[in-house]
């Protein structure tokens, strides 16, 4: 069973509220926001478009929401980790753990919400912002893993984009993928990052427990 077939299936056991919410974010991975109307929403999940609109005010207001579980607990997440006393490879490790997780576990398909259609929109605009410090965060524990010697001496950006690329990367394979041990697949995932920029490899074991105390999993 895809990620998708089980969201679905368990869509049937949650509110209508989250219903709505569960199946735009498939939509939305599917057809991209302005692919996806609220009367194909409602379609989804059962009910009427009036229904639909009894519980968020338009589509903006759901796309709102799937942003700030995504996103905005990325930032706080990320901000967090970014600020910790700890070298660059321990707090970029940690980072990452944390991040697929968060995919892993999420009740929503939360490729389709990098959607630049909406962000670039009166309605999404404001996110731009947020994304801006999700860059400089990640760019500074970059660049003090580089600074310290713990990252391969390469462009900051060259090697930020990298990181980034491979937790997208992770983002989509949730959209095929049947659901696995989280736990594994997230120290595997931080593991094959950490592995590619780190210039000495053989220290990841150490990374990794020095790691833990900073993994702090999301609130159910």
């Amino acid at each position: 069973m895809t990620i998708t077939e089980q969201v679905r299936v368990e869509n049937k056991l949650v509110s209508t509220r989250e219903r709505i919410l569960r199946e735009a974010s498939i939509l939305i991975a599917q057809h991209g926001y302005n692919g996806t109307s609220t009367r194909d929403i409602a379609s989804a999940v059962g009910i009427r478009q009036p229904s639909l609109f009894h519980h968020f005010k338009n589509k903006a207001a759901i796309a709102e929401e799937l942003l700030e579980f995504a996103w905005g607990t990325t930032l706080t997440q990320l901000r967090r980790i970014a600020l910790a006393d700890e070298p660059g490879a321990v707090r970029l490790y940690a980072f990452c753990r944390w991040a697929m997780v968060h995919v892993v576990t999420s009740p929503y398909q939360l490729v389709g919400l990098m959607d630049y259609e909406f962000l670039n929109s009166p309605d999404g605009l404001h996110w731009n912002v947020r994304f801006d410090s999700i860059t400089q965060y990640m760019r500074q524990i970059v660049t003090d893993g580089v600074n310290s010697g713990d990252f391969v001496d390469e462009d900051i950006e060259f090697l930020r984009l990298m990181v980034v690329g491979s937790l997208n990367a992770h983002h989509r394979l949730k959209t095929m993928a049947p659901s696995n041990t989280v736990e594994l697949d997230a120290e595997k995932g931080a593991d094959y990052i950490l592995r590619g920029i780190m210039r000495r490899p053989e220290d990841l074991e150490k990374v990794r427990k020095d790691a833990d105390y900073l993994y702090e999993p999301n609130p159910s």
